[in-house]
Parts: C-alpha cells; sequence; structure tokens
C-alpha cells in the first residue's frame, strides 16, 4: 500500500495552514490527491432573557460565501499536485464530527491537521476538534505544532527521522503499517523504543512508597524487550527500511518517551493512541494523550479500526 490522497483540515487561521504547505509537499512527493476540508458550523441564535435583547449573529450565507472564497484561494494558490488539481470542500456541522465524518466518506491515506487553530496562544495545544479526530477516526493523522508567535507555515519541517514506543501490544504494533507508507516516503530512520519501568507499583504503606523491580528481573525484561524489537525490527528491514532498536529503563513511559524524542534529534514520534493497558481505553490520560500533549514535534497517531468509540 502507498500514500494516494492526503486530506488537510483548515479552520481559516493562519496557525492552522502550518499542515498546509507539509499537506502538499508530501502529496507531491507521493503524486497523491491533495483534499482541503473546512467545516461550516453553524451560528446558535441566542435566547433572550428577561429584557435583553437577541444579539443577532453573522449571516450565514454571507459566512459560508467567504469560507468557499477562503478554500477557492488556497487551492488556486497550490495549482496542480502533481498530475491533480487540490481540491476542497465545504462540510457543515460541528467541526469535529463533520471533520470525522468527511474522512469516513472520503477514505484518506493520510490526515495532517494543525493543532494551535482558533484558540489563542496559551490554549493547550491539543484542541477539541483534533482530541475529537483522534478518538473517532481511524486513519493516521498527523498532528503539527506551529510554534507560538509563528503562524508561518512549516514548509521546511523534516520527517527524516521518527520515534516509534512499541509496548509489545498488537494495538501499539498497528502503527507500523501506516508507518511504513510515511516512511518509505520520506526516507525515514526509524528507532523503534521499549520503556521498562523500574517500578511494580507502590506499597500498601502510609505513606506509600514505590515497589522497585528486583534487579534480576529487571535485565530479564530488558533481554525480552530487545529480542522483541529485533523482531519488528527485522519485519520493516525486509521492506526495506532503515531501523534502530533502544530499550531504556525510566519512571514513566510518557516522559521517557518525550525525553528519548529530545536526546535523540527526533522529527517526529508515531504511535498507536491505545496499547497495553486495558480494552477500549480513553485517550485522555492515557501515554499516547500524554505524549501529543507534551510533544513540541510533529506525532503520527493511529487509532486501530478495532478500537474506535
Amino acid at each position: 500500500m502507498s500514500i494516494s490522497s492526503v486530506m488537510v483540515s483548515l479552520d481559516g487561521s493562519r496557525f492552522a495552514e502550518a499542515a498546509l504547505a507539509i499537506a502538499a509537499r508530501l502529496a507531491r512527493s507521493a503524486g497523491a490527491r491533495l483534499k482541503i476540508v473546512m467545516a461550516h458550523e453553524p451560528v446558535m441564535a441566542l435566547v433572550p432573557a428577561a429584557d435583553i435583547p437577541v444579539t443577532t449573529g453573522p449571516d450565514e450565507v454571507a459566512m459560508r460565501a467567504e469560507q468557499q472564497s477562503y478554500l477557492a484561494g488556497v487551492v488556486h494558490d497550490l495549482g496542480m499536485i502533481g498530475n491533480h488539481p487540490a481540491e476542497f470542500a465545504l462540510v457543515e456541522g460541528l467541526a469535529g464530527p463533520a471533520l470525522v465524518d468527511q474522512i469516513e466518506r472520503s477514505a484518506p491515506d493520510l490526515v495532517v491537521m494543525a493543532t494551535h487553530g482558533r484558540g489563542p496562544l496559551s490554549r493547550l495545544w491539543l484542541g477539541s476538534v483534533a482530541d475529537h479526530v483522534i478518538r473517532h477516526a481511524s486513519v493516521p493523522l498527523l498532528l503539527v505544532r506551529p510554534k507560538d508567535g509563528d503562524p508561518v507555515p512549516m514548509a521546511d519541517l523534516k520527517l527524516a527521522t521518527v520515534l516509534v514506543p512499541l509496548d509489545r501490544s498488537p494495538e501499539a504494533e498497528a502503527m507500523l503499517g501506516p508507518l511504513t507508507d510515511l516512511a518509505r516516503l520520506t526516507q525515514a530512520h526509524i528507532t523503534l523504543l521499549h520503556v521498562i519501568e523500574p517500578v511494580l507499583g507502590v506499597s500498601g504503606a502510609v505513606p506509600p512508597y514505590p515497589v522497585a523491580v528486583p534487579q534480576e528481573a529487571l535485565e530479564t525484561l530488558r533481554v525480552e524487550g530487545q529480542k522483541y524489537l529485533d523482531q519488528m525490527a527485522d519485519k520493516l528491514r525486509a521492506d526495506g527500511l532503515r531501523v534502530a532498536t533502544k530499550v531504556v529503563v525510566g519512571l514513566g513511559i510518557a516522559p521517557t518517551i518525550l525525553a528519548q524524542a529530545e536526546e535523540g534529534h527526533i522529527d517526529f514520534v508515531a504511535m498507536s493512541t491505545h496499547g497495553a493497558g486495558g480494552f477500549r481505553r480513553l485517550l485522555l490520560g492515557s501515554v499516547a494523550d500524554k505524549v501529543i500533549r507534551g510533544s513540541g514535534k510533529p506525532v503520527l497517531v493511529y487509532r486501530p479500526p478495532a478500537d474506535r468509540a
């Protein structure tokens, strides 16, 4: 399988447009079709209370026309993407559900989305729209975080090195399929990472204290983890990809992944939104969520179809 279609979500902000340059670059490299999607959210009428007059919102027809004009201008500026003109769609409804519906209808191979859009710079960078798409869409989603104060599209963003955390679960391994396509396209070097926590849990004493894994058991976990990564790496190398492996001991899976991404000069992180830790586990509070929110680098996430909400 290869990348033949790319979708990018815009909301009219320059921050959201940071994803556009990356999506267009990837589509051109792959010879893929590019579709730009924007949600037209209905303006809700305010209900009067007591003698407070109703505040009228913007004219729906004029707003929709302005959004159509904006998208047409973006497509015109892009020109041809390979042998195909870029397409656009203005979809109706709340942004999150409307985008997911469009993704399900179009079935793109990759969705690119900026995680800073309409909100202020101080707002948590994973917005409600991106969060909804992550939870409900089963397509690879490349989340791009524009730098605060620099809303210029990051056309020169590198995707040459990628860190892939694996926890020995089939759900985590599900990322390797979509990643293979992107890694081939960008010629990325892959580092497979397995994190071992050196504690079993906490004691029942008051106050509680961590119970350390015995050194002998820790070494066994390290050997088993390395053997597992070697097996995964061999499969990827058989597909012609460049792969390295790394087993590390660290307190906290997510902080360790983030530290490895910074220390290893990694361009982006790739991981499934669900791994070991429970059936249909909510993303919020999970390792994936903490990595997505804590990373200043792009994150490629994938929600396995069987784990959809």
